[in-house]
């Protein structure tokens, strides 16, 4: 049986990434957030802790909405274009199983969404120490559990592309990863009032759908928490290569019978 990701996969990851590369989207919203980060470090000129704070909630909401945007981009628009213009015909010609092809583009998806978030953290690491802001164990924390939550999302929007259009897609997507912590709060808020056969459905959803806002720790860093255990980093990481797996799977089952 062979690996998971071998050659074939990792180059067609590669051209993906490449293909991407090439959009100037993904260099906007680079350079736009980086400069905004860059800009929020002028509050810890004032030596204030409530602007520290802020300057910190700015900078760490920036990466997160702006990472999950590239990612959802980024992953949405893979197949979609590679149907459309027919360009995966020669690489399933090769031979390349389907499999093969879609484990190709979800190394794409997470080279490009793992470079962009690496870039974003780099920027705003150098702002906090260059302000005199310590990067504690909580912020290593945060990148690791943010770029874990990359594999859950590219998974996800990969799978979406295969049944929805790409505009549909996108929204879901984006909706499902920055809608997590507001579903969540609306469930435990609305549970009791709802009837019987509502309070089944609303759980039943609650526990399906992935919760994304779990691996947000950015309030954790900003108000100087102590680092987490690391078996709850482990749990974290099961957590989303479980859903990893299932959506690769279901997005391959899609694949596999979508007339070529």
């Amino acid at each position: 049986m062979e690996a998971a990701v071998g050659f074939k996969e990792l180059t067609i990851g590669w051209a993906s990434l490449l293909e991407a590369i090439r959009r100037k989207d993904i260099y906007v919203m680079l350079i736009l957030s980086g400069i905004i980060i860059a800009v929020t470090g002028i509050f810890n000129a004032f030596d204030v802790p409530e602007l520290r704070k802020f300057m910190m909630d700015v900078s760490l909401s920036i990466i997160n909405v702006f990472t999950v945007i590239i990612a959802v981009l980024v992953s949405a628009r893979q197949l979609p274009y590679e149907l459309e213009h027919r360009t995966l015909y020669p690489m399933l010609a090769k031979p390349v199983g389907r499999f093969q092809f879609l484990m190709g583009k979800f190394v794409g998806t997470m080279g490009l969404s793992s470079a962009a978030l690496f870039m974003f953290l780099a920027v705003a690491s150098v702002v906090f120490v260059g302000f005199g802001t310590p990067l504690g164990g909580m912020f290593f924390q945060y990148m690791y559990l943010r770029w874990v939550s990359l594999f859950l999302i590219c998974s996800m929007t990969l799978c979406l592309s295969l049944v929805l259009t790409h505009a549909a897609n996108v929204t879901i997507s984006l909706l499902l990863c920055m809608g997590a912590s507001m579903f969540t709060r609306t469930v435990i808020i609305v549970h009791d009032s709802l009837s019987p056969w509502q309070q089944k459905l609303i759980t039943a959803a609650y526990w399906i759908f992935p919760h994304l806002d779990l691996f947000d720790v950015s309030k954790r860093v900003i108000h100087g928490w102590l680092p987490a255990p690391s078996w709850t980093l482990a749990v974290m990481t099961l957590y989303a290569l479980i859903y990893t797996g299932i959506f690769l799977g279901l997005g391959h089952l899609r694949f596999r019978r979508l007339p070529l």
